[in-house]
């Protein structure tokens, strides 16, 4: 039958059913009125009755049953299905003709829709009409083949589409429809390569010949699994003729009795997983496989040794087991066997296993590296002598307190004479009476303070008080830090210096409670040390005024506006001039003359006494290389120049510049410079004496072990302190001291002086106890180099105060 006429005959038959609904519009329904217009189209038509519960087929034409396909060999055209149920329609239609139907019934019009069958992986494809008829059922569809069929082969498609090998079979049943082996009805390249045979020697073959007899039964079983819906693949070894071993993966797709079936070479895999289970078993870091309930499905020996768990107890343990309490994240806290926890990293990634998928684990152990990074994190905040938080953490607590907007105290605390400790009896039990102290300031504290090394030998402490309980404990902190310390098997006794400040009444800004507790402190040690000072506004005004000293200091240096005065050194018995004191005055042009108490300490403060010191040698020098010949200068030297690199070098050069002799020239130096790395500086008192200078050391009788010095270091003058000679005529104390040390001085064979000389009883004193030299008002104060040179011309014979 031709397109044309399959076309024509559709759409007489569509005309002839308008006409004939219209026609009997109201009467009586007859089956045969539609069979006996069906003309030539009755061979493509098929008559359902859909009024029963599964509908059935009463007629079927001859071309429509070749269509639907013949389900009884040798039955006569048109018998085959007549009187059967859609729902026996094989090859994916039974779904597809009981749409139609139903919808033809509903919309009582006719339906035109492709539809498709699939047999021996060839795919029919029409057009179906579905023509809703009036019987006496009252639920009759005429089924026709309305289009050409077209037919594809899938197979062939589908083999050509893909480089797997592909293979199409079908089963093989027994008289009583049971599966007894399957035929292959087609295959590709690739297939019959994989099996070392060819596509003609394999075609038609049934697998039960074709496959080795271990293999038969459960490829068998594979296969009729996959006509039951079973659409999962597996995988399995297949030994080929040559007796080489193919590992495949098998995919099985049912259409029908025909099915398809995907093999891939995954040797390369299988070899992949042994290379990685090899590594797996022998690596070195701890391994396990877990499934995706977390069970344990695999460990290596270095996990079950790590972890001390025999292999057997390993394998009944889920992931969970391992984890201790309180661990999570990347970095995980896991239990050993023995109760002991140790940091892990766990690194996680999934991994097929014998056909399933599972997660491998690697486990590094970071106990140390953990333990590193917290002693890292404790030394970045916490000072190492000490144990104490350091500057860091605590500016971040008092940061903490301040913004809780409750009352908090700060207190900043310096020991007293600390350095004198250090210097005497040596680093180590400076240290020692670090700890010793940081112990005693935690026990004078509560739970709401904390108490912090700053650096050196200053202490701070956070507590959340009111400003009386903050007073309070910082007299419990002075008396417990006066008690005496056990250092060395001696008792050492220090003091210590307290400035506080509080919030919210010194302000809330933490920078601002700091620098107001250390303004407070430093009013403290002003005020004669082992005390405490609270934070008052006009020690910040003390502070600004201090701050304004610095800058005009500075200024004045840089226009040399400051000026060195001298004063006279007198022989205790002949009254003649031996030498001069060269000493810095600074006239400010508002200020008025600044005393050298006030401007001195900014200058060492601040760290220009040794720039200042520098400026006055070479000065004097200068001046004292056109005095007559036996005229000695003396030059103060402060702690801070010894602290200079190349102090040696500036006097040679002070002596080189001026042209003075070396001999005139006598350097003082005070007791603190023999408490700062004595060692050092005592070597570079050698190198000055080495220059031809000579060496005084001044205020003697002020400091500690002063008598240690004259042993240590061959000074050629002592300089008897002013407090001892004013003290004279009316303390014994005073007279049996002065005495002692023009004694010692006179064995030694140094020369003694006696600074302060302000009286003639004073001085007649010092003659008789045999002191050498004197200096005083009595005969002259400082005075300008202008003025000095007078005094010097006139000091043949004896003079005093009034030739001033």
């Amino acid at each position: 039958m031709s397109g044309n006429a399959t076309r024509d005959g559709t759409e007489g038959l569509l005309h002839r059913w308008h006409a004939a609904k219209a026609a009997i519009r109201g009467l009586p329904a007859y089956e045969d009125l539609v069979l006996g217009n069906l003309g030539r189209m009755a061979s493509r038509s098929a008559l359902v009755d859909a009024s029963f519960a599964s509908p059935r087929l009463l007629w079927v034409g001859e071309t429509f049953e070749e269509w639907l396909g013949r389900s009884e060999p040798g039955a006569a055209p048109g018998s085959a299905w007549a009187d059967r149920a859609l729902d026996e329609v094989t090859g994916g239609l039974s779904y597809a003709l009981r749409e139609i139907v139903a919808e033809a019934l509903a919309g009582g019009e006719p339906v035109r829709t492709p539809c498709a069958r699939v047999a021996g992986g060839v795919a029919y494809t029409t057009e179906m009409v579905g023509l809703p008829m009036a019987g006496r059922s009252g639920g009759l569809v005429l089924l026709c083949l309305a289009g050409r069929t077209t037919r594809t082969n899938l197979l062939k498609t589908l083999f050509r589409s893909t480089r797997q090998g592909m293979a199409a079979v079908t089963t093989v049943r027994d008289g009583a429809g049971a599966v007894t082996d399957f035929r292959i009805l087609s295959l590709n390249d690739a297939a019959a390569a994989m099996m070392r045979t060819t596509v003609e020697r394999a075609q038609w073959r049934r697998l039960s010949t074709l496959l080795p007899a271990t293999t038969v039964a459960p490829m068998l079983a594979r296969l009729s699994a996959a006509l039951s819906g079973d659409k999962r693949h597996y995988e399995t070894s297949y030994t080929r003729a040559d007796g080489s071993l193919l590992h495949l993966r098998v995919e099985i797709a049912a259409i029908g009795d025909l099915l398809g079936v995907t093999l891939t070479d995954i040797g390369d895999l299988k070899a992949r997983e042994a290379s990685a289970r090899l590594l797996f078993e022998h690596n070195p870091v701890p391994m396990w496989l877990s499934g995706e309930d977390g069970a344990v499905l695999a460990v290596n020996d270095a996990a079950t040794g790590h972890y001390g768990f025999p292999r057997e107890d390993f394998l009944h343990l889920s992931a969970g087991d391992l984890v201790a309490p309180g661990a999570g994240g990347p970095s995980q806290r896991h239990r050993r066997r023995d109760g002991s926890v140790i940091d892990v990293e766990v690194f996680s990634g999934p991994i097929p296993f014998e056909g399933v998928s599972a997660t491998l684990n690697a486990c590094v152990d970071v106990t140390e590296q953990r333990r590193a990074e917290r002693r890292i994190a404790h030394m970045a905040h916490h000072d190492a002598l000490t144990g104490l938080p350091n500057r860091v953490l605590f500016h971040d607590r008092l940061a903490e307190a301040v913004a809780a907007e409750v009352p908090v105290g700060l207190l900043c605390l310096d020991l007293d004479h600390f350095k004198l400790v250090n210097d005497t009896l040596g680093h180590p039990a400076g240290d020692a009476l670090l700890r010793q102290v940081a112990e005693r300031l935690r026990a004078c504290l509560t739970a709401d303070g904390l108490v912090a090394r700053l650096g050196g030998d200053e202490f701070a402490i956070l507590h959340r008080a009111e400003r009386p309980a903050l007073l309070a404990l910082a007299d419990r902190i002075i008396a417990a830090l006066c008690r005496p310390f056990a250092l060395d098997g001696q008792d050492v006794t220090v003091g210590v210096s307290i400035g506080l400040a509080h919030a919210p009444e010194h302000g809330r800004d933490p920078d601002g409670l700091l620098r107001k507790a250390d303004t407070a402190l430093y009013a403290a040690k002003a005020d004669g040390r082992r005390t405490r000072r609270l934070f008052e506004p006009a020690m910040d005004a003390a502070l600004q005024g201090r701050r304004s000293l610095e800058r005009d200091l500075r200024a004045a240096m840089a226009a040399e506006a400051l000026e060195v005065h001298y004063q006279p050194l007198v022989d205790a018995r002949s009254l003649a001039v031996t030498g001069c004191e060269a000493l810095l005055r600074w006239r400010h042009p508002e200020r008025g003359f600044v005393s050298p108490a006030d401007f001195i300490p900014v200058a060492e403060e601040t760290g220009l006494i040794a720039p200042l010191g520098e400026w006055v040698l070479a000065r004097a020098c200068r001046e004292a290389a056109a005095w007559p010949r036996p005229v000695r200068i003396a030059v103060n030297l402060s702690p801070a120049q010894f602290r200079t690199p190349d102090l040696v070098g500036t006097v040679a050069r002070a002596l080189a510049e001026s042209g003075l002799d070396p001999v005139r020239l006598e350097l003082e130096i005070t007791e603190q410079v023999m408490l700062e790395e004595s060692a050092a500086n005592i070597a570079v008192l050698h190198r000055l004496r080495g220059l031809g200078v000579r060496i005084a050391i001044d205020d003697f009788g002020t400091g500690y072990a002063s008598l240690s010095y004259l042993r240590a270091f061959p000074f050629d003058k002592i300089k008897i302190d002013r407090s001892f000679t004013a003290a004279l005529g009316h303390e014994a104390a005073a007279l049996a001291v002065v005495q002692a040390v023009i004694g010692l001085g006179a064995s030694l064979g140094i020369t003694t002086v006696a600074e302060g000389v302000e009286t003639e009883a004073q001085l007649s004193v010092l003659r008789r106890s045999g002191c050498d030299e004197v200096q005083g008002f009595l005969f002259s104060r400082p005075v300008p180099a202008a003025d000095l040179r007078a005094l010097v011309a006139a000091s043949a014979g004896p003079w005093m105060a009034a030739a001033a």
